[in-house]
Order: C-alpha cells, then structure tokens, then sequence
C-alpha cells in the first residue's frame, strides 16, 4: 500500500512559514504553499509542526502566529533587513536574496563556511560583502568590486540603506525558494 508522496523541505522553511503566516496571515493553506513554493503535502507537514509547538492557531480565517511563535522568530532578525535582489554579476544564481547583517560582532574570515551551507541546502552559492568605506568589499583580502563591477555596486547603493561594517548575505540560487534557503543557511554560518 502507498503512503502517498513525503514531504520534501528543510527547518529553514519552517522558519519561512513561520515568517509569512507571521506577516500575512491570517493565511490559508492554499495561499501559503504557494509563497512557499513547497508541495501541499510539504506545507500540511509543517503547519502540523507549528501548531503542535503552538507557533501558531488555525482559525476559519486562515493561520496565525501565537505569541510563543512570534517569541520565536525573533531569534531570526534577518526578516527586517532581507529581499529579494537582482545581485547582477555579484552573485552566482538566477535569483538573488539578501540578508543584511547589521555590524557582527564577530569577523569574518572568508565566507567559504556561508558559501558551503548555502550550497549544502541546494543553493548555487553565496556571495559574502562587507560595506566599509562606502564601498562593498569581498573577504579574505578585502578585494573592491567597485573597480571591477562598477554598475553592479552603484546599482546596490543606490537600492540600499547601508551602515558601515555592514555585511551582506546574497544567497543565490535557479529558484527564489533556493536563493532565500542559500541565504539563510549562510547566515546561520556565521561566527
């Protein structure tokens, strides 16, 4: 006997529904598998985990986020500052999606560690940028992409609100589920 199709996502789009029930909810299950880009068997796994950790009620209007659930992305701040791109010859991928890290404590050595997880989660790669000087540079030897990508950086400026110290996440991937799951895997891989 069949069991029918499994369901096929990672954490991180438990986290993304959580976002965007958190966002756009209340939302039905039709509505969220297509921001999901995921299968209905897929987004009924992961609603039944939601609701099972209480991150969220369903109503007759759609899904909500509870209290504990919006406790929980918290711990993901990168949804106030990320989008969807067009990273042009900076990044790897179709689509692009952006995580902006405000100054991390930490410093980063190279970005193969985020290049990895984003590939690890079936991305095509990501490209790590650190603003410094009002100019994007590329760790380890802080090479500047203004002089060899000229349109690209001004492009980035001119679409950015950029602090100094700033780093950014541009996951990349053949779909946008992918470049935002590339994104959000390199970002859990910094230091």
């Amino acid at each position: 006997m069949s069991s029918g199709p499994k369901p096929n996502f990672y954490d991180f789009d438990i986290i993304r529904a959580l976002h965007i029930i958190d966002t756009k909810g209340p939302i039905g299950r039709h509505l969220l598998r297509k921001e999901l880009d995921l299968t209905e068997c897929s987004v009924r796994t992961i609603l039944k985990k939601l609701i099972k950790d209480a991150y969220i009620d369903s109503t007759n209007s759609g899904q909500v986020t509870t209290p504990r659930g919006k406790r929980y992305l918290s711990k993901w701040p990168f949804f106030d500052r990320s989008q969807f791109i067009d990273a042009g010859k900076l990044s790897l991928g179709e689509h692009d999606y952006l995580i902006i890290v405000p100054n991390p404590s930490n410093e980063i050595k190279n970005g193969i560690a985020q290049r990895d997880e984003a590939i690890k989660i079936g991305g095509d790669g990501a490209t790590v940028l650190i603003f410094k000087n009002g100019t994007f540079h590329m760790p380890p030897g802080f090479m500047n992409l203004e002089e060899y990508y000229p349109e690209d950086v001004q492009n980035l400026k001119k679409s950015l609100s950029l602090s100094e110290g700033d780093v950014l996440m541009i996951g990349s991937g053949r779909t946008k589920r992918l470049a935002q799951l590339a994104a959000m895997a390199a970002y859990s891989a910094l230091p």
